[in-house]
């Protein structure tokens, strides 16, 4: 591996802008100076100053960069570059670097006035500043040559990518930039046969810088478990020549020296050779993965209740029946299935896994698995009738004909993903049906009317303020890898961990909440066909395809929700309704026993609205007597809410997430604790009973549309 700073520069400073900024990011100053020659001095309007900033960004003859002008050095860091343009720069075509943007940010500056003019100096005033900008983009380039006996590559990935450039960084506490709670990518680079033994390639990248891992003390250390989270790597993919399902995946990490770094810096060329020449498997090495699938449905029959949603440990396996569902304890015919699929020839005849995220939001490992391929699933899901018939043949339409094998990654930390059945043959035909997969090591115990507080995974919470029979909840949101009590994460990553999905009024079907360290207003483009900014993002069976949030205006019936579990559906676009079934006769998850809709795994329902009442007892006023840290909220993005009793006892997270308002539409992130109950409203509008915490204006449980989109939390069927 050889690390260098670039040598590839423009001809000239094109488009340069200087700007000043106070300590605290404030603008002072500034100017667009146009193009200037390298090497010239330059005459620039400052303000006397004995600490500021200064930010020079030569934009390029491009349009990459728009124009600085008077903002605040935060909202510079906000900034998005247009990658497109920076991606078409060939370094081998003369003048192509011209469209290249380079920055220098200068944190400590002291600006002094001599001779009435402004003179840059250090902080200490010794000496006057020379200044040299550095390229935004990293460049990368790798060379391999593969002779592997029986193996062939056939795919190289480049893993945790930043997706954007930004003018100027943002580092995290520990210097770390861009937070893992930003937008990542995975660039795919198919390999031809004709390269397969040796080929390169080049591209630009934005820098990603993750620190350093003390524990990778060797080349042959810097693995997954060693590396810290979101480091960018080479994967490469090589299959076997008879065997197209075994694989052997090779992980290359990038760094700027030593071992234990994980650093990769804008303006710096990144080259390695990577030489491929092992006898066999080579099982010694962590950074090299042998994949030899099984099928779900081999070695699995850990049989569980059915439900719409099944928590399973990272590794784990489980069957069930997909005509079954388990109400109050009891397995019962869901009888919607059946009703649908009751004539002959017509059921399930097929499985394949529909979505799934990562470990942390684009960065990490795909948390279902790899697929077999695109057309063959059945490494993570498979499904089997019961009497061993072809089931693609002889459809299953009844509880107790077939079962359905699911078998999740390991070695991850958990996630989420869904799994489908259909009514044509290798996931063809419509969906009939589709089951949440909650990828978690939480695991608490549906029995028993305590609360329990450790084990951290075994927690269950009483909500027992002014309601002494209540059942216990789960201590954080459907889908959420983690839930607080009595204290507040302290990171976004951590915040994030625990937003959960986000589920329409009487739907068992999940959709993504958001995923940004930013407070968002709304995101208009949520159904964009390449990642909005500030989504969670879904990806396919592969890990690398992105799943498209669909947004559809209109109402439909239950069966086409079954159908269609990827679309949010909006009369008019904007609600209330989903469904075309009449308000009146829509009952959703409401009713005395748990309903075949309700998104909740087995021996778990839908908060109702006197559940969740502990946390509204002092009133909608600000501050009140259940907020525990009504001062911090903002930092905190979320509440702290007294749930025993009123500014005491111990206190649950409820994060801002913000919600799905309309079908194309995310909104109020930040600012927004929006928790569903299954309680149905009490008019005639198509709305529910909701939780509904922002910062300063508004705080109670109360009517929304069923349309919207927002988080729920689960409380036990039963006691005993």
């Amino acid at each position: 591996m050889i690390t260098r700073a670039s040598t590839d520069v423009p001809d000239q400073l094109y488009n340069l802008e200087i700007r000043q900024y106070d300590v605290n990011g404030n603008h002072l100053t500034g100017n667009d100076y146009g193009t200037v020659n390298i090497g010239t001095s330059l005459d620039v309007t400052l303000q006397a100053s004995d600490d500021c900033q200064l930010v020079l960004v030569a934009r390029g003859n491009g349009p990459a960069v728009a124009a600085l002008g008077t903002k605040t050095l935060e909202q510079v860091q906000s900034m998005i570059v247009n990658s497109s343009v920076i991606n078409a720069i060939d370094p081998s075509a003369a003048g192509s670097m011209n469209a290249m943007p380079y920055v220098l940010h200068l944190k400590h500056v002291k600006v002094a006035v001599v001779n009435g003019k402004a003179i840059i100096q250090s902080p200490d005033g010794s000496y006057d500043m020379r200044l040299m900008l550095k390229r935004l983009a990293t460049r990368l380039t790798v060379t391999w040559d593969y002779s592997v006996t029986d193996y062939k590559l056939k795919q190289l990935l480049i893993q945790s990518v930043p997706l954007n450039y930004t003018i100027v960084d943002k580092p995290e506490t520990d210097g770390t930039y861009p937070s893992i709670v930003s937008q990542f990518t995975t660039l795919e680079i198919p390999v031809a046969d004709a390269n397969a033994a040796h080929g390169s390639y080049s591209c630009w990248v934005p820098a990603n810088v993750r620190g350093e891992s003390a524990a990778a003390t060797t080349e042959t250390q810097r693995t997954k478990a060693n590396a810290p989270v979101g480091s960018t790597f080479f994967n490469f993919v090589a299959v076997n020549t008879t065997d197209g399902k075994k694989k052997l995946d090779y992980r290359v990490y990038i760094g700027s020296g030593p071992s234990t770094d994980f650093n990769m810096y804008r303006n710096k060329d990144y080259s390695y050779t990577v030489n491929f020449a092992h006898v066999g498997i080579p099982t010694g090495d962590n950074r090299v993965t042998y994949i030899d699938p099984i099928p779900a449905s081999e070695n699995n029959d850990n049989l569980v209740p059915t439900a719409n949603c099944f928590m399973v440990e990272p590794g784990g396996s489980f069957c069930f029946d997909p005509f079954a569902f388990q109400q109050n304890g009891t397995e019962i015919t869901n009888s919607q299935m059946t009703g649908w699929y009751g004539t002959a020839s017509t059921g399930i005849k097929s499985v394949k896994l529909l979505w799934q995220t990562r470990e942390n939001g684009d960065v990490g490992d795909p948390v279902m698995g790899i697929a077999n391929s695109d057309d063959d699933h059945t490494n993570i899901v498979d499904i089997k009738r019961i009497d061993n018939n072809d089931i693609s043949g002889n459809p299953a339409n009844d509880k107790g004909q077939c079962r359905i094998y699911c078998r999740v990654a390991a070695n991850t930390t958990g996630g989420n993903g869904v799994i489908a059945a259909y009514d044509g043959p290798n996931g063809t035909g419509n969906i009939v049906w589709s089951w949440h997969v909650w990828v978690t090591d939480y695991k608490p115990d549906t029995r028993g009317g305590e609360q329990v507080l450790e084990p951290v995974n075994k927690r269950k919470l009483l909500f027992s303020l002014n309601n002494a029979s209540v059942l216990p909840m789960m201590d954080r949101n459907l889908g959420a890898m983690a839930g607080y009590v009595d204290e507040a994460p302290t990171s976004f990553v951590e915040m994030s961990k625990t937003n959960g999905f986000h589920y329409q009024w009487g739907r068992k079907d999940p959709f993504p909440s958001n995923y940004t360290t930013k407070n968002i207003s709304k995101i208009d483009n949520k159904n964009s066909t390449t990642p909005p900014e500030g989504m969670l993002n879904r990806y396919g069976a592969d890990g690398i395809k992105y799943v498209v949030n669909g947004g559809q205006s209109g109402t439909i019936s239950l069966q086409t929700s079954c159908r269609q579990p990827l679309v949010f559906y909006a009369s008019g676009g904007q609600g209330p309704a989903w469904t075309s079934v009449s308000n009146s006769s829509f009952a959703g998850w409401d009713g005395s026993v748990k309903p075949v809709w309700d998104p909740c795994p087995a021996g778990w329902r839908v908060a109702s609205r006197t559940d969740l009442s502990a946390v509204y007892q002092d009133g909608g006023g600000f501050p009140n007597k259940n907020m525990k840290n009504f001062d911090t909220r903002v930092a905190d993005s979320g509440y702290l809410l007294y749930f025993q009793q009123l500014s005491g006892g111990h206190a649950s997270y409820f994060r801002f997430t913000g919600y799905g308002r309309y079908m194309d539409t995310f909104e109020l992130i930040g600012t927004l604790c929006s928790i569903w109950t299954r309680t149905k409203g009490d008019d005639t509008a198509y709305r529910g009973y909701a939780g509904w915490f922002n910062t300063g204006t508004t705080y109670g449980v109360m009517n929304k549309h069923q349309s919207d989109a927002h988080p729920l939390r689960c409380v036990q069927e039963k006691a005993d």
